[in-house]
């Protein structure tokens, strides 16, 4: 389903739980005045299994709170046919949040989150001592304006 296929109706109920994917369908019933059979109807439609956007709901959490205070862009250099290899092990890691097989000098883009300098530290020497990695050039993030995989729906 593309968004071509979207009516204005699937639309505004995409943005409703883009905004909370925990809103009630009494609520959205009340925002769009359809019914909630309606609305339970849409949703089915809009699920990925059948071919829509939503590929599930998910928990946002606050990694500050957490104590994931420190947020590091960390890009790779690695010798090219072992990128696929490389990059899969290191989604594997918990503190690395996005993995990006990139164009350019680099061969890729990672965004972590570390609760302490020293774990930065520990993170970027692991890399680089893997077999097949030529360099890494790290960044540290000094405040986010926005943070969001997702595009938002107009």
């Amino acid at each position: 389903m593309k968004k071509e296929q979207l009516d204005e109706m699937d639309v505004n109920i995409l943005k409703i739980l883009q905004h909370n994917s925990n809103t009630s369908y009494r609520l959205i019933q009340k925002d769009l005045g359809i019914s909630i059979g309606t609305i339970h109807n849409r949703i089915s439609k809009l699920k990925s299994e059948n071919g829509g956007p939503i590929e599930g709901y998910t928990l946002k959490l606050n990694n500050a709170r957490l104590g994931y205070e420190l947020t590091f862009l960390i890009r790779i250099q690695v010798d090219g046919k072992h990128t696929e290899e490389l990059l899969t092990k290191i989604c594997e890691k918990p503190e690395v949040c996005s993995v990006f097989h990139t164009t350019g000098e680099q061969s890729a883009a990672l965004i972590c989150r570390f609760k302490k300098s020293e774990d930065v530290h520990n993170f970027i020497r692991e890399i680089n001592k893997e077999k097949y990695v030529t360099r890494t050039i790290s960044d540290m993030v000094l405040k986010t304006y926005k943070n969001s995989s997702f595009v938002e729906i107009q």
